[in-house]
């Protein structure tokens, strides 16, 4: 049986993270409760007496040829071991999908799966890259132009995202509530500026055993993001930084190759309505995101 919420069975909720999330520990899995999970749009398959897999939805605002929409991301989800490979995140894709059919013109998830959403009518879009760059090519900027402090970053961001299109554009209480999330996970967030202390950009990381991984980055011009590394090459032997495909990191960087990291999918759910929203005639998402002119930048959701 499937149902399209979770109220009232948070530890129920949290026991199957817990039993299956093998990628979060204790930590992880208690932040994510207190700042991201939403029992509204928590759908859950339920067998013996008990919630056997779970799907979140989170309900974005987009912007699409610089206009708003509403959209669907499909988020967490959890299988216990035992009840695995019977076809249960599937039941639950279809059930998020038919209700987003009525209410988001897309659904979208980056995935590493990209089959299974595939089977759902969701078409790949772009990939998420990763950049690992070692000390040595990371001295050429001013760390002192980096700033231990967290002031004012959603007027950074909302500034950043004006340059791109088919993207999620967080409200400030959204955006401040995944500051939080992040900085209850001991995530370091800094703040890069320029001579005149003005600032132009902001990154969100994490360091273990002597290896920073940035996994937000916003930023006005290339050298931010050189003393964002020159800052992160004191105290790190190598920085991995993830960025939309669109995003040249070539230019600084010409002789690194990045790895792929994730696929950005996205379904059209109402083509009819998506022809109203946009005076256009398209019949999936491949050919929506074709319409666009400005690059896509969706790490921050």
């Amino acid at each position: 049986m499937i149902c399209h919420n979770s109220v009232g069975y948070d530890a129920q909720i949290k026991d199957l993270l817990i039993k299956s999330a093998f990628n979060m520990d204790k930590k992880e899995i208690d932040a994510w409760i207190k700042y991201q999970y939403d029992p509204q749009h928590m759908f859950c398959f339920w067998q013996n007496d008990k919630i056997t897999s779970c799907l979140q939805v989170t309900k974005r605002t987009m912007m699409f040829l610089d206009r708003q929409m509403h959209v669907s991301v499909i988020g967490m989800a959890a299988t216990l071991p035992d009840y695995r490979q019977r076809k249960q995140f599937s039941n639950l894709l279809d059930a998020a999908i038919s209700q987003a059919t009525y209410n988001d013109l897309l659904t979208i998830t980056y995935t590493n799966m990209p089959k299974l959403f595939e089977a759902k009518s969701f078409q790949h879009i772009s990939n998420t890259k990763e950049y690992w760059i070692g000390a040595p090519l990371c001295r050429s900027g001013n760390p002192y132009h980096v700033k231990q402090k967290a002031e004012n970053l959603y007027t950074l961001y909302f500034q950043f995202m004006q340059y791109f299109d088919g993207s999620i554009l967080l409200s400030e209480d959204e955006f401040n509530k995944l500051i939080q999330y992040h900085k209850s996970l001991k995530k370091s967030i800094v703040t890069m500026v320029n001579e005149d202390k003005q600032p132009k950009g902001f990154a969100i990381y994490s360091t273990k055993d002597n290896q920073a991984h940035v996994e937000v980055l916003v930023y006005f011009d290339s050298q931010a993001i050189q003393d964002l590394l020159s800052y992160l090459s004191i105290n790190n032997e190598v920085t991995s930084i993830l960025i939309s495909e669109s995003e040249r990191f070539d230019k600084l960087f010409p002789l690194h190759f990045p790895r792929t990291d994730k696929k950005l999918m996205v379904r059209l759910n109402n083509y009819k309505l998506f022809d109203k929203f946009s005076n256009t005639n398209v019949r999936n998402a491949k050919t929506a995101y074709e319409l666009l002119e400005k690059p896509t930048w969706n790490h921050f959701q």
